[in-house]
């Protein structure tokens, strides 16, 4: 890591950012001089601001999203459902991390 980025990232406190509990991704946020930085819970792989998107703050690449299928489960029997699904969009840099899996959490209704 460079010198510049490690000194971004040393004084960032992130927070978390609120989420249903059947959602793929937990991110936290962080603001320094009015720039909001994201990550995922758990990684050290931090999202910066780049115009419309987001970039690697580590590699630079641009961060994609992936959708993950979260079926809902509302039929009148355990597990059951209409075949309905919500789809979320996880972010992730393509570079240094994997793509998410398109089967997400159930949704219990």
């Amino acid at each position: 890591m460079s010198n510049e980025i490690s000194d971004i990232v040393k004084d960032l406190k992130f927070e978390p950012v609120e989420a249903e509990n059947w959602e793929a991704v937990r991110l936290e946020k962080a603001v320094k001089e009015g720039i909001e930085y994201l990550r995922k819970v758990g990684s050290q792989i931090i999202y910066k601001p780049n115009g419309e998107n987001y970039q690697c703050l580590k590699c630079g690449s641009e961060i994609v999203a992936a959708q993950v299928a979260h079926p809902i489960w509302d039929g009148p029997f355990p597990m059951s459902g209409s075949g309905q699904c919500h789809y979320e969009s996880v972010p992730y840099c393509t570079k240094c991390e994997e793509k998410p899996n398109f089967h997400g959490s159930p949704i219990t209704v």
